[in-house]
């Protein structure tokens, strides 16, 4: 192949500058955030995603503009300014003795500002802190102390020029309810002076001292719910104390003075009425005159701060019904009482006529109080109970405040303290980065759900193992038993259930992720194809390309010749192939090496050429529906799909376990860790240490390194020994970054946060994941080709056994075709192995979903068949439905997250 120098060619996904010069053209493709590959390859447009709507936009913008203005000094100073006047400024109106008739146009000018005030500060809190502030207590509160201020407005509903009235008319009920509304309207408008005041308290928090030494838990609840309970008893017998002493001097509600004099005023004028009428020679009588007298009197002695001033339907001058012209004297004796200026001072009782007299009835009479002094005592006492409440807020927050400091504060930071540097420590371990500090604004108990719900999943996570113990083993079937200790490697432990189990992390180390200008291009970059112009490598196809870009390839249905033509194409004239294939080796040299390689498989029922043409299959197609090329470069593509055809060369058909208890050569020369495994590298290796046959020749030493690290460690972790771990690495991500992973689940491309933090922060992980995940495929295909491949693996199982049998070996409980049923292997397979697989990797990977709602239809089917075929009783056949139920559950879980 003669190529020319390519010049400025960006290289795909993190080459890292070790490309050969090709002679290219380029295609270039700009991803559309509306597209999304299908599990045939086809791009599926989807609507646009309009992640916030235009009003949560514009809510947003002009939160952001009004929060310097709630926060702002001036405004607060305002607004605290504003209470007061609303708590105390109709009170001093009173004790001034302003005129109030008609009304007091000040005062309510004045209030009319303070109500419109509050009512644009709940509409800014409303937009700056839309999402707690509505309908939230303090919104409650701050609505009833601004719906109050109608009672402050004499125009609205307040007392201001209206006078009292003793009588149950709606004038009185509404002066009760005004008052009993100005009560609640306090309670409201204190909860704003407490968030004013809590200002300050919460700077306090900030600059007292930390304390190191946090008490128990239990000891400290104990002091708390003592010292809570002390102090909320003293201000309950605070307040029932006080309160009283704040009405003493007030106008006792059961006074009924004002009503008997009033009564009597009535009667005694009446006998004097009836007195003139019978006696001709009378012109006047004194009985009104001294029960005015003996009233002025009474309420002139000292048992009452307020008095009568004025009689209305008393009239001095009487005309008698034979005309004659009378007097009744007493009500000019009130003429010289001093009247109150302001009209809510004025206590009118009304007297209903009990006879007609001209002039006066028909129509009540009234009587009027001056309620001057009782009204300031009532309004100075109002005063100072809101100012001693305030106080005894202030003074019982600040006394908590204190208190909560010593007693959860200091200990709380201490243990944050500690806590988060363990966390910390814990999570490096782990090889995971420490995000708590990433929210300043964290709430203490949040960050410590944080923590806990990561240590919780890391503790899960660790809990897992590569052993059962005897009671876990005895609850599973005979198949499900099979697949975890002969095909899983679990073996059965002495340790209790809930004991520890110490794992043994095989995971290659050496490879490091592409970063920065030398990792993959983000998804918005535009991508580069590298073509060799008209000339495919393979002429023609035993199968068409759609069927290729699909999971419904059945590599069984093709001869040898066919799928070589398959691998090859793949390696060569696939958009993956064009971009790696081409960019790493010759055509010629490739075609030699797969024909050694598939001259090394060995004529086995299941590890042969056709498997390891499957599982290369499998892998192209989870690069392609994962975007692979955006964060992994063309090389270790290239290296993961050479891995994937020769991951089972020379596999002689038994297990490692059988292998480590035969004693056999491979067991020896590698020390019984993965002797298969670390046999099928060696072969890879040897057949390209030949010139002719080196599929890695073109590469300089550093990228041909690198490519042999990707190799190893892929080929490695397809030994089920490392399956658990495996599982519990990539749980173990997910976990860390569940909010990123279901966030990237409802979107088409691939965010660049999430290429960045998870798929190339672990890229050799998701190497050797897909390497393995292929290994285990057979289950995520069409049910025929499912089967036909579970036949074949049962098949090589049965010859292992045979052999076990000859040479007098236990015989592995999957391996006695004698006992094992089949369609019942397969469950327990697919419900212990494959599944925890496919699950972990579909929330990592959400486009392959399409291979867990696969993987459940099969195992509906197998369980079918093991129905039909083992005659089960009732009650295992119903527990067999319910994993099927299950994993469907699971399965249509994971689907529902991408659409």
């Amino acid at each position: 192949m003669s190529v020319a120098p390519a010049e400025n060619f960006p290289s795909e996904g993190g080459d890292r500058g070790h490309d050969p010069p090709l002679h290219i053209k380029t295609s270039i493709t700009i991803p559309d955030k509306n597209r999304r590959r299908s599990d045939r390859g086809v791009l599926i447009l989807y609507p646009e995603k309009k992640e916030e709507t235009a009003f949560k936009q514009a809510l947003i913008a002009w939160s952001n503009r009004l929060r310097p203005l709630l926060e702002s000094f001036a405004f607060r100073v305002t607004l605290v300014a504003c209470l007061i006047f609303a708590l105390f400024g109709g009170g001093l109106f009173v004790i001034m003795d302003i005129p109030d008739d008609p009304g007091i146009p000040i005062l309510d000018t004045l209030m009319i500002i303070v109500m419109i005030l509050f009512v644009l500060e709940m509409i800014i809190n409303g937009i700056v802190d839309y999402k707690t502030y509505p309908w939230s207590f303090f919104f409650i509160m701050d609505g009833v102390g601004t719906v109050s201020m109608i009672f402050e407005i004499s125009t609205l509903l307040g007392t201001g020029g209206k006078m009292q009235v003793a009588t149950g008319s709606v004038d009185a009920m509404l002066i009760r309810t005004a008052r009993a509304a100005k009560v609640g309207a306090r309670v409201g408008r204190l909860s704003k002076l407490m968030k004013c005041i809590s200002y300050y308290l919460k700077d306090k928090d900030k600059r007292l001292e930390e304390s190191a030494n946090p008490a128990e838990a239990k000891k400290l609840s104990g002091r708390l719910k003592v010292t809570l309970s002390t102090k909320v008893s003293l201000l309950t017998i605070l307040l029932v104390l006080a309160i009283p002493l704040f009405s003493i001097a007030q106008y006792p509600e059961q006074d009924l003075s004002m009503t008997v004099y009033a009564n009597m005023l009535e009667t005694n004028y009446e006998r004097g009425y009836n007195e003139l009428v019978a006696d001709s020679s009378k012109n006047t009588t004194s009985l009104f005159q001294d029960s005015v007298t003996e009233m002025m009197t009474f309420y002139a002695s000292g048992t009452a701060n307020y008095f009568p001033y004025q009689i209305d339907g008393f009239a001095e001058e009487v005309t008698l019904p034979d005309q004659r012209e009378v007097t009744i004297p007493g009500t000019s004796l009130l003429a010289n009482q001093a009247s109150p200026r302001q009209l809510s001072d004025v206590y009118r009782i009304t007297v209903q006529c009990r006879f007609e007299r001209s002039p006066g009835c028909p129509g009540p009479g009234f009587l009027y109080f001056n309620f001057y002094s009782p009204r300031r005592i009532e309004v100075a006492l109002d005063m100072g109970l809101a100012a001693f409440i305030i106080l005894l807020m202030i003074f019982v927050s600040a006394n908590l405040n204190q208190t909560l400091h010593k007693l959860v504060v200091q200990p709380m930071e201490s243990m944050l303290s500690v806590v988060k540097d363990n966390a910390s420590q814990l999570l490096k371990q782990f090889g995971l980065e420490d995000d708590m500090e990433a929210d300043e604004d964290l709430e203490e108990t949040e960050l410590l759900e944080g923590i806990f719900k990561k240590f919780a999943r890391l503790a899960s996570l660790a809990a897992g193992r590569n052993e059962a113990t005897a009671e876990e083993l005895a609850g599973m079937d005979e198949s499900a038993r099979g697949v975890m200790m002969e095909m899983m490697n679990v073996q059965v432990s002495t340790v209790p259930a809930g004991g520890d189990a110490q794992n043994t992390n095989l995971r290659a180390s050496a490879y490091s992720a592409p970063t920065g200008s030398e990792g993959a291009e983000e998804a918005n970059q535009v991508t580069a194809l590298v073509e060799l112009p008209d000339v495919p490598v393979i002429a023609s196809l035993p199968v068409t390309r759609d069927l290729i870009e699909s999971w419904d390839l059945d590599v069984l249905d093709l001869d040898t010749e066919g799928q070589t033509k398959v691998a090859i194409h793949i390696f060569f004239d696939s958009t993956i192939g064009k971009t790696t294939g081409r960019y790493w080796s010759e055509a010629l040299t490739f075609k030699r090496f797969e024909k050694v390689v598939k001259a090394g498989y060995n004529n086995l029922p299941y590890h042969n050429y056709t498997h390891a043409c499957d599982v290369l299959h499998t892998v192209y197609r989870m690069i392609c529906l994962t975007s692979a090329r955006t964060w992994l470069g063309s090389v270790d593509i290239y290296a993961l799909l050479v891995a994937a055809l020769c991951h089972d060369i020379g596999h002689h058909g038994r297990t490692n376990p059988f292998l480590v208890e035969l004693g056999d050569e491979l067991a020896l020369r590698y020390n019984d860790k993965s002797p298969l495994e670390n046999m099928h590298c060696a072969k890879l290796f040897e057949i390209a240490s030949n010139q002719e046959t080196d599929v890695f020749k073109q590469m300089d030493k550093e990228t041909k390194k690198q490519a042999r690290r990707i190799c190893i460690a892929a080929i490695l972790h397809t030994d089920n020994v490392n399956h658990f771990e495996m599982v519990r690495e990539i749980s173990k991500i997910y976990e860390m970054a569940s909010d990123l992973c279901e966030l990237q689940a409802s979107q088409p491309d691939l965010l660049p946060q999430y290429t960045e933090q998870v798929m190339q922060k672990n890229a050799l992980q998701w190497m050797e994941l897909f390497l393995h995940f292929a290994d285990v495929s057979n289950p995520l295909k069409p049910f025929p080709v499912c089967k036909k491949w579970a036949w074949r693996v049962l098949d090589e199982f049965f010859e292992q056994g045979d052999e076990e049998k000859s040479l007098s070996l236990p015989v592995g409980m999957l391996n006695d075709r004698d006992k094992i049923n089949r369609p019942g292997s397969q469950h327990g397979f697919i419900q212990f192995l494959v599944a925890p697989l496919v699950f972990s990797t579909v929330r990592i990977f959400p486009d392959l979903h399409p291979a867990s709602t696969q993987m459940a239809s099969n195992l509906a089917m197998w369980k079918d068949l093991w129905v039909e075929d083992a005659k089960p009783s009732d009650e295992d056949a119903a527990k067999k439905e319910a994993d099927v139920q299950k994993i469907k559950d699971q399965a249509r879980e994971l689907e529902l997250r991408v659409e």
